[in-house]
């Protein structure tokens, strides 16, 4: 019967099946109506039911979104946060690599400024060592010539680092000659058997005068005086034994005194000759090997 009122809803198909009772219509039409009306319900029904599933899905689907978008709000809450904590750790690293660069730096700074202290420690060292060296030597060429010192023929002092020995010219030449006096080569020889315990050391040999001036044949002026005087001394020495490798003479004649000429006591005390323990060069190999 569904077929011959294809277009007609539920009720209407009641209301026709009632109709046509009424109107006595066949049985088997009215039963068709009735299975109609039955079959339409029964559509009906599921229809209302999957509506309802389908009211739930959207329902759950609504519930699942809005997790959704509080989750999605959640991460990028989250991701603020990381890109904050990431700028903030930037910012540290970058102190914290110029801290490490500055640390490095001073590091660095500190470790030259230890460097330069160490040699100049060892510099220090090695003078201390020098000094005491040439104070040794000095206490044991003080103690041999000990007895002329005290004769007053004699004296040994430092001057400018170097060890010299002082005589007076008065006992070793003649006002005006440059020949050792019998006294005088008595003393030389007295400094040359203390000198030659040092045949490791070098000597040179300095005549010096006062300022009266001096011409003669022989000497045109005190440098030559001075200095022929002091190659005297050189030969008496290398006569007793001293090495001539280790022996030079020097005439530095009135230009180097030692006290004021005006009166006789500085003019005695300028006419001198000086014995002077050179320095070991070997001692100094750097400024050797730098000329």
């Amino acid at each position: 019967m569904s077929s011959l009122f294809p277009r007609l809803s539920g009720g209407a198909l009641l209301l026709l099946v009632l109709l046509l009772s009424a109107c006595g219509v066949r049985k088997d039409l009215y039963q068709s109506a009735l299975d109609t009306i039955a079959e339409s319900q029964d559509k009906l029904t599921g229809a209302a039911g999957e509506l309802e599933a389908c009211n739930a899905g959207i329902r759950e689907l609504t519930d699942s979104l809005s997790t959704c978008k509080d989750e999605i709000e959640g991460l990028a809450a989250a991701r603020d946060e990381v890109l904050a904590d990431n700028a903030a750790l930037r910012a540290q690293l970058r102190a914290a690599g110029q801290d490490v660069d500055a640390l490095l730096e001073e590091k660095s700074s500190m470790s030259g400024m230890l460097d330069e202290a160490n040699r100049a420690l060892a510099a220090a060292r090695e003078r201390q060592k020098q000094a005491e060296a040439r104070d040794a030597i000095y206490t044991r060429l003080r103690e041999r010539l000990q007895s002329m010192i005290d004769a007053g023929k004699l004296n040994v002092r430092i001057v400018r680092g170097r060890m010299v020995i002082d005589l007076k010219q008065d006992i070793l030449f003649p006002s005006g000659s440059s020949t050792l006096s019998d006294i005088g080569m008595e003393t030389l020889a007295e400094v040359a058997d203390a000198l030659s315990e040092f045949d490791d050391r070098s000597f040179q040999v300095e005549g010096h005068t006062d300022n009266v001036p001096i011409k003669n044949d022989r000497f045109p002026s005190n440098w030559e005086l001075s200095t022929a005087r002091a190659v005297s001394v050189v030969k008496l020495f290398a006569s007793k034994g001293m090495t001539p490798e280790n022996l030079s003479a020097a005439g530095y004649g009135e230009f180097q005194p030692r006290a004021d000429n005006a009166s006789a006591e500085g003019r005695t005390l300028n006419r001198r000759i000086e014995v002077v323990m050179l320095p070991d060069l070997q001692a100094l190999p750097d400024l050797v090997q730098g000329l």
